[in-house]
């Protein structure tokens, strides 16, 4: 049943705190507790990963419980909601007004100010600072580049923060978390480094090297985030400020000392690596990409041992942006998300990395996409194997699965049976024919990338991780 299925979609909802009204069928209310097929208590299996759950059972009562879900998701810290209506509520005639609608207006915490107060002296007295911004700061990066020149302390994005402040600007370090740029993890570990603001980040494991203390180690630590539950979670925190950050901003930059004249020098975001694998290097590719894409391009990376790759080595250009929903490893999620996003920005650019495993599980989204001529690019990287899977168990258990390996299928020869246009890169130099492959297209595109997936991937710390115990 389709609630089943988008249980994945629901969790990360909650987690990245999105708005999003999620509507489910329910059996009669006549059959309901007496087994009719696909019966399911969705409301109790959604209350746990949602901010509101329930089965409307009176036809008087849809409207109203209407209001109050979407009034529920739009109230700050914002999130899905959810209503069951059984089939026979669905074709009632209900004879009710629409209730009238406000947006919720949003109200800071009463201590808001005053820890607020307490943030700008902890600034002002630290000697170097850095920046942690997550995916709270989308549709924030005008204040949250202007804090930054402001305090003239450079930004490290998480992953899922990646995209919210582009390459081009000459503070931003770039990714740290999962697969951390070399910038980043140096300026992290620099003991000269006394305070840390974190802006927008639950702090997950993504997000902190695997929760490493040295993001924190010996350092002043300034959270906000408008969500209270997220403060002081993972780490120990000076200055908790539970406020939105279109709030915040304007306030620090209003009331902080601006920073003595004097540029950041911004060394090269990655060291150089050599190459050592057949076919295509996918950190040249994710380096050289942007060259060749347009600048609005909105990118979207699914699950696999590749999107280390993009988190590291994928640089995002001034007016483009960059997307996942990392935090249940959904494979096939961006292959199906990216329709969504094409839908939301109709005349945006929109790219998929997918690897051969995402394709397999949800490839026939493209179809989709085919459907309503959506003209998304989806880069589907066929190493034929389960990377992820064979280079954890080399790193952890010293053997590996025959079955981790497969026989590589033509992902082209698929998709040309489909009439989708496709494109097969299998050396580096190749991607320099994208631009006048992608000329003219009317519905997506696949463009297949093939790789032995022996090239070492930037996810050593990740997979550390696994060996912990704490």
């Amino acid at each position: 049943m389709g609630a089943n299925n988008m249980m994945n979609g629901v969790a990360d909802a909650h987690r990245a705190k999105s708005p999003v009204l999620f509507l489910t069928g329910c059996v009669h209310r006549w059959q309901i507790g007496k087994g009719a097929i696909q019966e399911l208590n969705t409301e109790e299996i959604f209350k746990p990963i949602t901010k509101y759950s329930k089965t409307v059972l009176e036809e008087v009562e849809v409207m109203q419980e209407l209001e109050l879900a979407v009034r529920t998701a739009l109230t700050v810290p914002m999130g899905p909601v959810h209503l069951s209506i059984p089939i026979d509520i669905q074709l009632a005639d209900l004879p009710i007004e629409i209730p009238a609608f406000e947006i919720p207006v949003y109200q800071p915490e009463p201590e808001t100010t005053e820890m607020l107060m307490k943030a700008c002296k902890v600034i002002e007295a630290s000697h170097k600072g850095l920046i942690l911004v997550g995916k709270g700061g989308r549709g924030k990066t005008k204040r949250i580049k202007e804090l930054s020149e402001h305090l003239n302390w450079p930004i490290i994005t998480t992953p899922e923060g990646k995209g919210v402040v582009s390459i081009d600007f000459p503070l931003n370090l770039g990714n740290y978390g999962f697969a951390s740029t070399d910038s980043s993890s140096e300026y992290v570990n620099n003991p000269d480094v006394d305070c840390l603001v974190i802006l927008g980040s639950s702090l997950g494991e993504s997000s902190t090297n695997n929760f490493s203390k040295s993001l924190t180690k010996n350092k002043k630590v300034i959270h906000i985030d408008w969500d209270k539950k997220e403060l002081g979670k993972v780490f120990e925190t000076d200055v908790k400020i539970c406020a939105d950050l279109t709030v915040v901003l304007p306030y620090l930059i209003s009331n902080i000392r601006p920073a003595i004249e004097g540029s950041f020098l911004r060394k090269s975001i990655n060291q150089s690596v050599d190459n050592v694998n057949t076919g295509v290097s996918l950190k040249e590719f994710m380096e050289h990409l942007p060259e060749y894409m347009p600048e609005d391009t909105y990118y979207m990376a699914d699950m696999g041992e590749f999107m280390n790759f993009s988190f590291k080595y994928l640089e995002i250009p001034e007016g483009g942006d960059f997307e996942m929903n990392l935090n249940y490893a959904a494979m096939g999620s961006a292959v199906g998300g990216a329709i969504g996003v094409q839908v939301a920005y109709p005349h945006r650019n929109v790219a998929v990395f997918a690897g051969d495993g995402d394709f397999f599980m949800n490839g026939m989204e493209i179809l989709t996409a085919a459907e309503y001529q959506m003209p998304i690019v989806f880069f589907i990287i066929n190493n034929a194997m389960l990377g992820f899977v064979e280079h954890g168990h080399r790193f952890l258990f010293e053997r590996v699965v025959e079955d981790f390996r497969q026989k590589r299928i033509s992902i082209a020869g698929m998709m040309d049976a489909c009439n989708i246009k496709t494109m097969v890169i299998d050396d580096n130099h190749d991607i320099t024919k994208i631009p006048d492959f992608l000329k003219e297209r009317k519905g997506p595109v696949v463009i297949e990338i093939i790789t032995d997936g022996s090239e070492p991937a930037p996810n050593g710390d990740r997979l550390k991780a696994l060996q912990k115990h704490n």
